[in-house]
């Protein structure tokens, strides 16, 4: 696998993971900022701090944003269901933790990467979850030369595992049409 398409299936799952929705480099309160909120079809305001699922998911979204910045390999295979399944904008699907690994170690040894994550959607059914939004994402060689800036369309659904965590179980990106004007 080209290192272009390592990059492009690494940039399919940082999408939907950081900061809790609102993803900067900053840390922020654990609860995900999306649009819309939807727990087993109650809706909730997007300030609301009293759900327990919320807290769950923004604890785990920020779990991979310290992961990722950290380039801990090992803390964001823990954050992916066993089964995960993976789909980024033209390349082939990583299956499983050990595919995620094998793409994102040599990634996050060449790449400072950063998300701006805007999430629009997140739905909580019972022990499945989905969230949908987009991302701007920053990719900065950590040996020096120029930061690479992308957009994309994330979606993804996570699951709630037997010992109660939350993980990442499927996501998938893809790149927007441009617009007239870009």
């Amino acid at each position: 696998m080209k290192l272009d398409q390592i990059q492009l299936l690494i940039l399919l799952y940082l999408f939907s993971i950081n900061n809790v929705c609102a993803f900067t480099t900053e840390p922020s309160a654990q609860k995900p900022d999306c649009a819309i909120i939807d727990v087993d079809n109650q809706t909730y305001a997007t300030d609301d701090t009293t759900n327990v699922e919320l807290q769950a998911i923004g604890e785990l979204l920020q779990m991979w944003r310290t992961a990722v910045l950290n380039g801990d390999t090992q803390a964001i295979m823990d954050l992916v269901t066993e089964d995960a399944i993976f789909w980024s904008h033209g390349a082939v699907p990583l299956i499983g933790r050990q595919e995620l690994a094998d793409a994102f170690a040599p990634f996050l040894k060449q790449y400072k990467y950063i998300q701006n994550y805007n999430c629009q959607e997140l739905v909580i059914r019972g022990d499945r979850a989905f969230i949908r939004g987009t991302e701007k994402n920053i990719k900065k060689p950590h040996a020096g030369g120029d930061t690479v800036i992308s957009m994309q369309r994330a979606f993804s659904i996570l699951h709630r595992s037997a010992d109660g965590r939350w993980r990442f179980a499927r996501g998938m990106t893809n790149t927007p049409p441009k617009l007239k004007e870009e």
